[in-house]
């Protein structure tokens, strides 16, 4: 678990409660607290929201549009009572949100349920509850497993083309903008043009580790006509630049070998 909070004291405090249930890591602002999360990310963030370098809220969207990082539940502590300012930490996509001076037993019960829940998705989703595995499967593709099946035929097939736009996606898959953007809202929490660029990102990520091209390759093959964007993108996602990430695998491969 990571405590972000710019206070020594209280940041001190907190991990020393909840150390009897939980590890605790601690850091001072936003912009640490991501170089931490995406070296090794935790199980939950509490997060303080008024921070310098960068505040609870920024962190907490960043965290949230990473698809990446976007499981995992952040808690909020905040002094500001305003509605607006309530409003603000939700629309950020928060799991909770704490007034200070906050008790450090709802604190704890707070996270406690959070990782529960997070333990019962993974369980839905992974079948540990279930005999499901052991079931004959019957395959039916719904209307909207047939859309993403098609938006995604259209990203690999144009995975060079730099001019792929949310335009002709939705020209090429036969719906209207507007609503490729809903569905596509509502069934992987990304836009178009995230989806776009994500599954470029990840394709990248994948040429990186094989260590067999360039960074302007690698670029060039996902469809990245400015290989500047491309590594500012690919940090956003994976918070290591191209070259740093194909050296990581690269090292992690030798230790593999050895």
């Amino acid at each position: 678990m990571l405590v972000v909070e710019d206070d020594e004291e209280i940041r001190s405090y907190i991990c020393r409660e909840l150390a009897t249930d939980f590890y605790t890591e601690g850091c001072g602002n936003g912009k640490e607290a991501l170089e931490l999360i995406f070296k090794r990310p935790p199980h939950l963030i509490i997060s303080d929201v008024m921070m310098p370098e960068m505040d609870g809220i920024a962190l907490c969207t960043r965290v949230k549009q990473n698809i990446n990082l976007n499981h995992i539940p952040v808690v909020l502590l905040t002094a500001k009572t305003r509605e607006e300012d309530n409003l603000e930490g939700l629309n950020c996509g928060v799991d909770a949100y704490l007034t200070k001076p906050f008790s450090i037993e709802i604190l704890r019960r707070t996270v406690q349920n959070l990782i529960n829940n997070r333990k019962l998705l993974q369980n839905k989703f992974g079948g540990s509850q279930t005999q499901e595995k052991r079931m004959q499967k019957l395959h039916v593709e719904s209307p909207d497993e047939r859309l993403l099946n098609r938006v995604m035929k259209v990203i690999n097939d144009n995975m060079a083309n730099p001019d792929l736009s949310v335009d002709m996606l939705a020209k090429k898959v036969g719906i209207s903008r507007v609503h490729l953007y809903r569905k596509l809202k509502e069934l992987t929490n990304q836009s178009a043009s995230d989806l776009i660029r994500n599954v470029r990102l990840k394709q990248a990520a994948a040429l990186l580790a094989a260590k067999r091209q360039s960074i302007n390759e690698v670029a060039t093959r996902t469809g990245f006509a400015n290989v500047n964007y491309f590594s500012t993108a690919f940090k956003e996602l994976y918070g290591l630049t191209p070259t740093a990430y194909m050296e990581q695998c690269l090292k992690a491969s030798d230790d593999r070998k050895q």
